[in-house]
C-alpha cells in the first residue's frame, strides 16, 4: 500500500489486492489504519467503506469468479468533502458493457422468497456520484465519487 499527501491536501492511497475476500478485508482494515494515522477520517455516517467493499467483492465474485490470483488495483483520493475511487481489474468484463442499473429488490414477498443478493448495485448507485465504467483492452476500469459530508443522499 502506498500513501502520499499531495500539495493541495489530497490524501492518495494506492494498493494492489488479490482477488480473495480475505485480501479485500485486510486491505480495508489497512486503509482505515492509514487514515487514522494520517488524521484523515471521514465522518462516521459516511458510507465510503461500504461502497468500496461492495465494488471489490463484486470484482472478486464476478470478474474473477471467486478465483484467487487476480489483480485489483485500487486508488483512493480523499479530498475534504469527496472521495474519488478508481478500481482496475483484469477479469471478465461487465456482461452488458456497463454496470447494472441496480433496481431495489422487492421486499414485499414471503420470507422464503426474499432475495439473497442483488442489493449491491442499487446501494453503490445510491451512495455515489459520477459512476463511470470502461473496458480497456484486457482491463476493467470503474471510477466513482463518494460525498464525505454529513448531508449524504442515501
Amino acid at each position: 500500500m502506498h500513501a502520499e499527501r499531495l500539495e493541495d491536501g489530497v490524501f492518495v492511497l494506492t494498493c494492489e489486492i488479490d482477488s480473495t475476500p480475505d485480501d479485500v478485508s485486510k486491505t480495508l482494515h489497512g486503509i482505515n489504519r492509514m487514515l487514522a494515522d494520517e488524521g484523515t477520517q471521514p465522518p462516521p455516517e459516511c458510507s465510503w467503506e461500504l461502497v468500496v467493499a461492495e465494488v471489490l467483492n463484486n470484482i472478486v465474485e464476478h470478474a474473477y469468479q471467486d478465483r484467487p490470483g487476480g489483480r485489483i488495483i485500487l486508488t483512493l483520493r480523499f479530498k475534504t468533502d469527496r472521495l474519488t475511487v478508481e478500481f482496475k481489474d483484469f477479469g471478465r468484463p461487465m456482461p452488458s458493457g456497463s454496470p447494472p442499473d441496480g433496481a431495489p429488490a422487492d421486499l414485499e414477498v414471503s420470507t422464503e422468497d426474499l432475495p439473497e443478493g442483488g442489493f449491491g448495485w442499487f446501494l453503490i448507485r445510491s451512495l455515489t456520484e459520477d459512476l463511470a465504467y470502461c473496458r480497456e483492452k484486457d482491463s476493467n476500469r470503474l471510477s466513482l465519487t463518494i460525498p464525505l459530508t454529513s448531508d449524504i443522499q442515501a
